[in-house]
């Protein structure tokens, strides 16, 4: 029987690794299934869409809470969606994914401004998944204590908010310049090569500086 201890990177790994299927491999699937059967890259963009939107509300309505990022996320999903549709513009429709991550990628340079960065609410709850709510307690309690632990937060949160800011200024280029067809899987692939190298930086700094959750 495995202990505990050798089924929790197992169950944290699956946790990671699911949202990423969900969200870009399977739209990704759904896309390029419909396209050869012929649906035209509107319906086949929206076609993908609907995996992340049910993935998103299930999320909500299962936390039994209000999830302000997932609110987000559906929010600025239906408004590019609907102004695709009202110009009837399908490259606007592909692009609506990198405005998305432009939004994500201010708002987590905003926190910067206002408040506390965004990675001190993530790291707590990552914590918490970790070590129970008191572990996450304790982590958090770190930021009034730590002048480093406060700025490796916000070098951090702000590596990858001008990550994502500039991730979205290229996905809008390629979305209107590149072939219809090949703008969701470069942009995956996109996605993939920059998250890789902003999680690398994340885990190899966080390690080196002791900002782990």
């Amino acid at each position: 029987m495995s202990t505990p201890t050798e089924t929790a990177p197992k169950a944290r790994w699956g946790a990671v690794l699911a949202p990423v299927l969900i969200d870009l491999v399977l739209p990704l699937l759904v896309f390029y299934g419909l396209r050869q059967a012929g649906v035209g890259v509107i319906g086949a963009t929206l076609g993908g869409s609907v995996i992340p939107v049910l993935r998103t509300l299930h999320a909500l309505v299962r936390g039994r809470r209000v999830d302000w990022m997932a609110v987000f996320m559906l929010t600025a999903l239906a408004a590019g969606t609907i102004a695709s549709l009202i110009a009837h513009s399908p490259r606007m429709l592909l692009a609506k994914d990198g405005v998305i991550t432009a939004l994500c990628g201010l708002w987590m340079l905003g926190t910067l401004l206002v408040g506390k960065p965004l990675l001190l609410s993530i790291g707590r709850g990552v914590a918490e998944a970790k070590r129970g709510p008191g572990g996450g307690a304790v982590w958090a309690a770190r930021w009034d204590a730590e002048p480093g632990f406060r700025h490796g937060l916000r070098l951090i949160t702000a590596v990858w908010g001008v990550g994502l800011t500039l991730d979205a200024v290229v996905r809008i280029v390629l979305a209107y310049t590149l072939p219809l067809d090949a703008v969701p899987g470069i942009t995956t692939i996109q996605w993939f090569v920059l998250f890789g190298v902003l999680y690398t930086f994340m885990l190899l700094y966080s390690r080196k500086h002791k900002l782990l959750a």
